[in-house]
């Protein structure tokens, strides 16, 4: 029956509207046979039945402003409930359960929205800011970093880590001066005068002089040799004066018995007996090589030749070796003993080979002088070919001797003082041609593995992690073409590793704080009759009163890592939370948002306890608060659950304080 009229009272409702007459006693009928519904608990909503019916007598109003003006009717008050499910409560003559309506109907999705897309990015500043910071402390703890990177130490010392947005450019240049200058820089490792603080600091001049001390080893001044090879070559040193230089440097003259320095020295010598006369030319031709050596007498003569210029003051090659020391001569004597045997043979063999690893070098090098001769950019594959030739070379020259201890038994024994050089000289190298081809990031990766060499165990697993990090971000910045590849670059480094809150190196601080990451506890939803807990995780980006005490773990020491990075407990009391907003906003940053955002969808009172990590802008925290209404946002639409919900849980947040309101020293 109920049904019926019901069915009725709406006909006579859409026949009313369509002849353009209203009459209250039909819609009255129609109002009250929604409210004899069984399912309608004595109420009517606004709904798609009702809302012709009430928009003519209240028009021009959106379904929220309807909401308000029905708990506003004395009459109708009692018999309606709001689409969210709240009761309509009696209405007196007081004005403030419709200003608190109103209040919590004000419009605010350009400010939630705003202040989302605000949290999103001061937190990748925050923790940018934090990454500078980190960089900067990494060169107080690796003076030897100061030597590698002079004009990035020095610019990253004249400006405030807050300061990096605004001096990228300048530093993009200090990087890539850094950077072109590597080989150089290596070397200045072994000079004490380069060390910033020497005198004046003894962690600096105790991790100098150990630096020192291991560079002065024969393994170490074999890798500075492969290290010369490769600053010779930057320069543009042909390989001859590259070969000569490394005979003329400290690491060969002030350690004249070194197995080492007579390989370099017999080296040395193969290369100015093998200089061409044809300009432009290093060493003789392939052909002339081979012509050379299939001319027993040339060749004979040859070596007669090379017997007698040992002799002079410039050379006088000797090897050192375990019970005994072996000459050249003497080594030369013993093959002319065995020229028609298998070791000659052998020895004829390898000469050939190390012959015509320099005439592959000379032909290289002529190839290009000839395209910058024609105004041509010689290619990078010419460049690599280049650079590698010259490390092919120098291999099979400095292994000649023990590949020949046929001659000789006791040349074995040699082998192992090369071990340095040739693990060193190919990542050499190969970093002039990532020089020249600007591939700053496997120049970084290259230069790791010769720190290794050169430092040793000082170059530890979280050293080696850091340079490389640090490193590839120079090389991203310098390789970067605009201001969006630079942002790319910080943000593909930027880890949370250290930070500069206030909270934390104060004693006392009352702030206007927003806090955002991810959260994961346990939700009440009390609307729920059946399973209301349950799990739950996503982002947070609460704002309110932050209550903190810093400068914990903190202590007066000469240690200057002891003085910085105080820890801090933080009481929040967040008042709203734009996490969906924030969400949205992290995965689409230029979408607007379709849908409405009320105040009270956003409001969210609760209770937290941070603790803030020394160093770094993250915070953990346990706590709980009211959940907001606002559950998810996209382009073109905004969920809304309408039940409040109860949180328990676990946030890992970047703190992000807006206002200082009072702070203690």
């Amino acid at each position: 029956m109920k049904r019926s009229v019901l069915i009725l009272s709406f006909l006579l409702v859409v026949v009313s509207i369509i002849f353009g007459q209203r009459s209250q006693y039909y819609d009255a009928l129609f109002l009250k046979s929604i409210i004899d519904d069984p399912g309608s608990q004595g109420k009517f909503t606004v709904q798609i039945q009702t809302s012709k019916v009430l928009q003519y007598y209240f028009p021009g109003l959106n379904d929220y402003d309807l909401d308000s003006a029905l708990m506003a009717n004395p009459f109708l008050n009692p018999y309606y409930i709001t689409n969210d499910g709240t009761m309509s409560a009696s209405v007196s003559g007081s004005k403030s359960p419709e200003l608190l309506s109103s209040i919590a109907s004000l419009d605010v999705t350009n400010f939630a929205d705003g202040l989302a897309k605000f949290l999103v990015e001061r937190s990748k500043e925050e923790l940018n800011v934090a990454f500078f910071r980190k960089f900067k402390e990494l060169f107080i703890d690796y003076p030897e970093l100061t030597v590698i990177f002079p004009t990035t130490t020095k610019f990253l010392n004249e400006i405030n880590s807050f300061q990096y947005a605004a001096m990228l450019p300048a530093l993009k240049v200090a990087f890539q001066k850094d950077l072109n200058a590597f080989s150089t820089n290596l070397l200045n490792l072994r000079e004490t005068s380069n060390y910033d603080g020497y005198n004046t600091n003894t962690n600096i001049k105790n991790r100098a002089d150990s630096i020192i001390k291991l560079l002065n080893t024969p393994e170490g001044r074999s890798v500075l040799g492969a290290i010369m090879v490769s600053d010779g070559i930057n320069k543009g040193n042909n390989a001859a004066e590259i070969i000569n230089n490394l005979v003329s440097d400290k690491i060969c003259t002030d350690y004249p018995d070194e197995i080492f320095t007579n390989l370099i020295k017999f080296v040395d010598l193969i290369s100015q007996s093998l200089r061409s006369n044809e300009e432009g030319r290093v060493w003789i031709t392939k052909q002339q090589a081979n012509d050379l050596i299939k001319d027993d007498i040339t060749f004979r003569i040859y070596l007669g030749l090379i017997y007698a210029s040992d002799q002079n003051d410039n050379y006088n090659i000797k090897f050192s070796l375990v019970g005994s020391t072996l000459f050249l001569k003497d080594f030369l004597i013993d093959l002319n003993s065995k020229w028609q045997s298998g070791e000659a043979q052998e020895f004829k063999n390898s000469f050939s080979s190390m012959v015509t690893a320099m005439s592959v070098i000379a032909d290289n090098a002529q190839s290009i002088i000839n395209s910058k001769q024609q105004g041509q950019q010689p290619s990078i594959l010419v460049y690599a070919d280049y650079a590698s030739s010259i490390a092919r070379f120098l291999k099979l020259s400095v292994n000649f001797f023990p590949v020949n201890n046929s001659i000789n038994p006791s040349l074995k024994g040699i082998s192992n003082e090369l071990l340095k050089f040739t693990n060193v000289i190919d990542d050499a190298t190969n970093a002039c041609y990532d020089l020249k081809s600007q591939n700053y990031g496997a120049l970084v990766l290259h230069t790791s593995m010769m720190l290794s060499e050169i430092l040793g165990d000082s170059y530890n697993d979280s050293f080696k992690r850091n340079f490389i990090k640090y490193g590839i971000f120079m090389a991203n910045v310098v390789e970067a073409n605009n201001s969006d590849e630079v942002n790319e670059a910080i943000e593909a480094a930027v880890l949370p590793v250290g930070s500069s809150s206030i909270k934390r190196e104060t004693d006392f601080n009352i702030s206007l704080n927003a806090f955002i990451g991810p959260y994961g506890g346990i939700e009440y939803l009390p609307k729920l009759k059946i399973d209301p807990w349950a799990f739950t995780f996503g982002l947070t980006a609460p704002v309110g009163v932050a209550v903190s005490w810093g400068n914990l773990g903190k202590h007066e020491s000469c240690d200057v890592k002891n003085k910085k990075g105080g820890k801090s407990i933080t009481l929040f009391m967040p008042l709203i939370d734009v996490g969906s907003m924030a969400s949205f906003r992290m995965g689409n940053d230029s979408s607007e948002v379709a849908s409405e955002v009320k105040l009270s969808n956003i409001i969210s009172p609760g209770l937290y306890l941070y603790y803030g990590f020394g160093k770094c802008p993250i915070s953990i925290g346990l706590g709980a608060q009211l959940g907001p209404q606002l559950r998810g946002v996209t382009a073109k639409d905004i969920n809304l659950d309408k039940n409040l919900y109860f949180r328990f849980g676990f946030n890992i947040v970047v703190d992000i304080p807006f206002f200082n309101l009072y702070t203690r020293n």
